[in-house]
Parts: structure tokens; C-alpha cells; sequence
């Protein structure tokens, strides 16, 4: 069995992956700073190692197959300097995400705004079409137990693409790792409290993103953000760039419905960008296998059902 050791577990992204991996056959133990009691029952429960709180560089040991990153943890913490001092084999997290799913068809959602929801669209979507997927998110979406999923049989797996770094060891932004096939850029937004110093540098961020699209794949962008739609004319020629904008509503006494080819489907508008992000979701879920008209189905049931 392989063992890893999680530090940081303290960061959501990192609890669930710590159960996923577990779940998954591995030997995890775990440590952080400022631990619940809660938490460490539920992990103990769930057949983690967890020491309790603190960090406990002695209980470090060489027969470790590597070590996972929280994307808080500093150089100077005390079981970095350890794994380092033994040689294991230290990983960030999306170093760890990747390296998991380098056989499934990668869905990355990346830009400043809208991720959450249209990654709550693709999962209503696959789930309604019973098709397996794993996925790793930095959101909390309603319709999933947790974070992160990893199984040996799905062949998809849907990641949350964050802009920020990566970890003490790793400047490089978390979204760069992830290599996607099917890449979707929402819109972008640079403020002065992300880990950019300049709107230019964010932008050169989601550049280099879309650079990593794996051959063949295909950008789905939002046409509308001026930014994404010059990186999109950019990529390489082997990349299918696909623009989406705002989807087609009717309105029919007093009721609002999609207007598609395959007829009008009722639907519930919960705010100003959901039209748009729904045909971002739709178009993925497109190269995914989901025909339209089984997606706008399932977004219809899904969208009526947040009025109950």
C-alpha cells in the first residue's frame, strides 16, 4: 500500500483529498495547524492517521512514498524541513491532481468569475446522464458530498482551475498544472489582492494556461471579456477555440423559458450571469458526449428545482 503524508489539512481542498485518497487505497496520515477535535475524528474515523493538532516532524518517516502540500504551508514549516532532510518525494497539490488523472479527459474551468457555476451545471449534466467523473474543486458545489473524487473507473475528471500559487515550494499558479483537454475561460478581472502584482501579469497567467491545453483540445471562451477573446484568437492552430455568449430566452405567460431546436424549456434565472455560464456548460458538456438537448433537460430540472 502507498503511504503519503498530507500537510495542512486545515485547508478544505486538502481535508477532502486527504478521504478521497484514502478511499482510494492509499495510507494517509495527515497533520495541521489548528485542528478541530471534530476534524480529527472524522479523519480518524475514516481511517486516516492524524496525530492531532500541531505539526510532528518525528513521525516523518523514509518508507513515505511522497508528501502533499497545502497551499498555505511556509518554507520554514517544521515537517517541510523534515520530508526534505529525509528526501521524500515533496508534491503540491495540483502536482498530485495531475499526476491522477493523466489518463482521464481533463475539464478545466478557469477565469475570475463564474467557475462554481458553471462547474454545478457540468456536474447536474453528467450526473443526469449517469456518466462517471472525478473532479477536484476548491467550491463547494450543492450537488457533490465534498471536494475531491478519485476513482479508478471514471474517465473524466473536472477540475477547478484556481489562479492562485501553488505552494511554499512552487510560484507557479495552480491553474498551469493541469494540462486540460477541454479548457473553459469565463472572464477576467485583475484587483490588487490576488497573487499578481499587475493586471498584466494576471493576464500572462491565464497566456500561459491556455499555451498548456493539451493537443487537440479545445478553449471554450467567453467572447464578451475583450482579454479572453485576444488569448483565444492566440492559441495554437491545433486548439478548437469556441466563443459562448449570453443563451437565448423567451418569455410565455409570465414564465421564462430557453429557446433551442429542440423546443423551450422552462427555467429559473437566479442571477445576471447564468445564461451565459449555462452555454459555457453546455458546450463542454457537448465534447463530453451529453447531447444538447438531454443538457438543456437536466439544467431546466435543475434550475426549477433552486425556486423550491
Amino acid at each position: 500500500m502507498r503511504k503519503v503524508h498530507l500537510i495542512s489539512v486545515t485547508e478544505p481542498l486538502v481535508l477532502d483529498l486527504a478521504l478521497a485518497i484514502h478511499e482510494k487505497g492509499y495510507e494517509v496520515s495527515v497533520s495541521g495547524d489548528g485542528i478541530t477535535e471534530e476534524v480529527v475524528a472524522k479523519l480518524r474515523a475514516a481511517g486516516c492517521t492524524c496525530h492531532g493538532n500541531g505539526w510532528f516532524p518525528e513521525r516523518l518517516i523514509k518508507d513515505s512514498n511522497f508528501v502533499v502540500l497545502g497551499a498555505t504551508v511556509k518554507q520554514d514549516n517544521p515537517e517541510l524541513m523534515k520530508a526534505k532532510e529525509l528526501g521524500l518525494l515533496i508534491l503540491s497539490i495540483p502536482e498530485f491532481i495531475f499526476q491522477r488523472t493523466k489518463e482521464k479527459t481533463r475539464v478545466v474551468v478557469a477565469g475570475s468569475r463564474g467557475k462554481k457555476s458553471i462547474i454545478s451545471m457540468i456536474v447536474c449534466a453528467l450526473q443526469r446522464q449517469k456518466l462517471v467523473f472525478d473532479y477536484a474543486l476548491t467550491s463547494e458545489v450543492p450537488l457533490l458530498p465534498n471536494r475531491v473524487r478519485m476513482s479508478y473507473e471514471a474517465r473524466i475528471a473536472l477540475i477547478e482551475g484556481d489562479e492562485h500559487v501553488t505552494s511554499a515550494l512552487e510560484k507557479r499558479f495552480q491553474l498551469e498544472f493541469y494540462r486540460p483537454h477541454i479548457a473553459i475561460l469565463t472572464n477576467l478581472s485583475w484587483t490588487p489582492d490576488t497573487d499578481h502584482p499587475t493586471a498584466d501579469a494576471y493576464y500572462d497567467t491565464f497566456r500561459n494556461f491556455t499555451t498548456l491545453i493539451e493537443r487537440e483540445g479545445k478553449l471554450i471562451y467567453f467572447e464578451g471579456d475583450r482579454v479572453v477573446k485576444q488569448l483565444a484568437e492566440d492559441v495554437r492552430e491545433d486548439i478548437t477555440a469556441i466563443p459562448y455568449a449570453e443563451h437565448a430566452v423567451i418569455e410565455k405567460d409570465g414564465a421564462t423559458f430557453l429557446q433551442t431546436r429542440y423546443g423551450d424549456f422552462p427555467i429559473r434565472i437566479p442571477d445576471s450571469y447564468f445564461l451565459t455560464n449555462l452555454n459555457a456548460a453546455r458546450l463542454a458538456c457537448r465534447q463530453l458526449g451529453v447531447k444538447d438537448a438531454d443538457f438543456y433537460r437536466a439544467l431546466s430540472e435543475y434550475s426549477v428545482s433552486l425556486s423550491l
